[in-house]
């Protein structure tokens, strides 16, 4: 799950030289190409630590505040869903609370998690939700590429992260002030994506919310 190439984008694979300031001492780069700002691999902390950082996650099905949380990615997308489709939880946490959200709306959806529900079902999936994980990526084309394998054409990936500004507020940004997070995205890096994959940007909402249609 983790690379070695310090400098080297974890999207596109350019070279960058260009290092942003930012919390904990880290070395963060930017990409031009992309506009994705990532870790240096050497700064990742090791996947023991990184799984006991999630296990202190309280996201449960009982938690009204998380539930809204979900919510707006969810009500967004329901417009292009319906109770025929089958779709993934793509890095669901333990809980599984998206699908079980989904469920009340009659909408099937499966579960995968890289701790927590590592086995993935061999089919394809007509959307693919993945909240709150992108950020988390060390090798996001990889995961990008695995996602797009596993769409149907015409699918819909909606995706929920928070986005960055400038690189003059990166280094006070909460977002970045997470261990756990190492691959921060922006609205061109959005746009990337969508050429590079060939999907359409359908929806973007406050920057955060990003739904994408797959090719036919």
């Amino acid at each position: 799950m983790h690379r070695e190439d310090s400098n080297q984008c974890p999207l596109c694979y350019q070279w960058s030289d260009h290092r942003v300031a930012g919390p904990f001492n880290r070395t963060y780069y930017l990409c031009k190409n992309c506009e994705l700002i990532f870790v240096d691999p050497a700064d990742f902390i090791s996947e023991k630590e990184e799984l006991r950082r999630y296990d202190l996650h309280e996201n449960n099905p009982d938690d009204e505040g998380y539930n809204s949380f979900l919510k707006k990615a969810i009500e967004p997308a329901l417009p292009y869903l319906n109770d025929e489709m089958l779709g993934l939880d793509y890095g669901s946490g333990l809980n599984k609370v998206l699908a079980l959200l989904l469920k009340e709306k009659e909408i099937k959806c499966d579960n995968f998690d890289y701790y927590y529900h590592p086995q993935l079902p061999d089919k394809k999936y007509d959307f693919i939700f993945s909240t709150e994980t992108f950020e988390h990526f060390t090798d996001p084309k990889k995961e990008l590429e695995r996602i797009d394998n596993l769409l149907v054409d015409g699918g819909f990936l909606i995706v929920m992260t928070k986005t960055w500004i400038s690189e003059e507020r990166f280094e006070k940004w909460h977002y970045a002030r997470d261990y756990t997070h190492v691959s921060f995205f922006n609205v061109e890096t959005f746009h990337y994506i969508a050429e590079k994959w060939k999907y359409r940007i359908l929806e973007n909402i406050r920057n955060t919310v990003f739904i994408l249609q797959k090719s036919s």
